[in-house]
């Protein structure tokens, strides 16, 4: 009986124990739920200010990109410019900049709401970084386009065209046969005809700039220093106005890239690249090249493929066969990857580019393109230019400041800067975006950043 007592009293106080913290933990509960309740808001208040702060940080970043890249345009902003502009989101910038021809501080602030962030940048002209604003550039030895060809944009946007001579055309009709410029165009010359001025000419889908507008059909203004002759017709309005001012094409610097290339490994003698590998293959087993400096001539062999993972300087000639696949390693990022063709004892007979058909040149996800630069000094497109390009040869930039870039039939390339530039019937030169937002980014503009700050006032 004892022990049954003892039993029953020890259920009692368990019992009460288990009440009490029941209750206990009841009233923590409660507790619990109202600070939470209490905290909720202010988390959900926090975030909110958050995601503010961010729309106004990403206005004032807007602001400075819009000033970089009227900067590599040639905006003329005097001693100092300004602009202000309201995005879709409502955030608004209120952008500046200041400076003298080499140097440069844009400022930036961003509003949304009550918040507001400021950024500055400093920048300074360097020659050694590569510029490709537009769909084409050439210098004096102007730009050619038989009939059937087109200079567009990707995904809709603008194919602009920039040449420091005459933009000769086949066919000036906006229909599949014509000559297309599907942008603007700036001629310091002017706009005509392939073979006179009596036939042929170029269709501008936006506004033209020229020293004469001779035989074109303009879906935008005519800008000029007198009024477009009898067979050149514009929808616009025509503005009497001076015509483009020449534009320097020395935008890569060929020594600079040379010695990145240099610097880091030498190759003797020739290189030829195929998929069986050899002897003579600089891109080893895994096909891969990059930062290098090849003595003599780079020939890459057909049904092939290799991958560019640095500068690359061939002091000869550069030949790609048909169907080959050329990758640009995607650890380049958004940057590219830049090769000089350059044989500085003879740049004329010397340094020449052949690129064959069904070439495939492949850009990083970023964006960042193969960059083809010659030294080579043939300014005839005529003869064996400097840079000669078959059909189905995609996404990759060619530029040959002192020579010329002929197109064969049927290309599709993404830009090109040379002194003179012909494009075959048939053939595409669609312009991606990125290469003057990425590039820029990256530093490879014609300007570099030299300081990026976020102000604290």
């Amino acid at each position: 009986m004892r022990g049954e007592r003892k039993m029953i009293k020890s259920g009692n106080s368990t019992g009460q124990v288990a009440l009490i913290i029941v209750f206990g933990l009841g009233v923590l509960g409660v507790l619990l739920a109202v600070a939470f309740s209490r905290l909720a808001p202010q988390a959900v208040v926090r975030q909110q200010a958050l995601a503010d702060s961010s729309k106004a940080y990403f206005a004032a970043q807007s602001g400075i990109e819009e000033l970089m890249l009227r900067l590599r345009s040639h905006h003329n902003f005097g001693d100092s410019w300004e602009m202000v502009y309201q995005l879709d989101n409502g955030a608004v910038f209120y952008a500046t900049i200041s400076g003298n021809l080499s140097t440069k501080i844009a400022t930036s602030t961003g509003m949304f709401k009550t918040y507001v962030r400021k950024l500055e940048v400093q920048v300074a002209e360097s020659d050694s970084k590569t510029s490709f604003l537009f769909a084409v550039q050439s210098g004096e030895g102007g730009f050619e386009l038989e009939r059937n060809t087109v200079i567009r944009g990707i995904g809709g946007a603008a194919g602009n065209v920039y040449t420091n001579g005459d933009i000769l055309g086949e066919n000036k009709t906006s229909g599949t046969s014509g000559s297309k410029i599907l942008g603007q165009a700036w001629a310091v010359g002017k706009v005509s005809g392939l073979t006179g001025d009596t036939s042929g000419g170029v269709y501008i889908q936006s506004d033209a700039a020229a020293n004469e507008l001779v035989r074109c059909g303009i879906g935008g203004n005519a800008l000029a220093p007198a009024a477009p002759g009898p067979g050149c017709e514009f929808e616009g309005d025509f503005t009497v106005a001076a015509p483009p001012e020449a534009l320097s094409i020395e935008s890569v610097d060929t020594e600079f890239w040379k010695q990145q290339a240099v610097q880091s490994s030498l190759w003797p003698g020739n290189c030829v690249i195929q998929s069986g590998g050899g002897v003579e293959d600089c891109s080893g087993a895994d096909k891969r090249l990059g930062s290098v400096k090849i003595e003599g001539d780079l020939v890459v062999n057909s049904n092939s493929s290799f991958t560019l993972t640095g500068p690359v300087w061939v002091e000869g000639d550069l030949t790609i066969n048909s169907n080959v696949d050329v990758y640009v390693d995607d650890a380049l990022g958004s940057e590219g990857v830049v090769v000089v063709i350059d044989y500085p004892a003879n740049q004329f007979s010397r340094g020449k580019v052949v690129v064959a058909s069904n070439v495939d040149f492949f850009q990083t996800s970023e964006g960042g393109p193969a960059v083809l630069v010659t030294t080579n000094t043939e300014e005839s497109c005529s003869g064996v230019p400097a840079v000669t390009a078959a059909s189905n040869t995609t996404s990759v930039v060619f530029s040959a400041p002192s020579g010329c870039v002929f197109f064969e039939s049927n290309s599709f390339v993404r830009g090109v800067l040379a002194n003179a530039v012909h494009l075959s019937s048939n053939s595409v030169i669609e312009y991606d975006p990125r290469l003057a937002a990425v590039i820029l980014t990256t530093g490879l503009g014609g300007w570099q950043v030299i300081g990026f700050t976020e102000l604290v006032e």
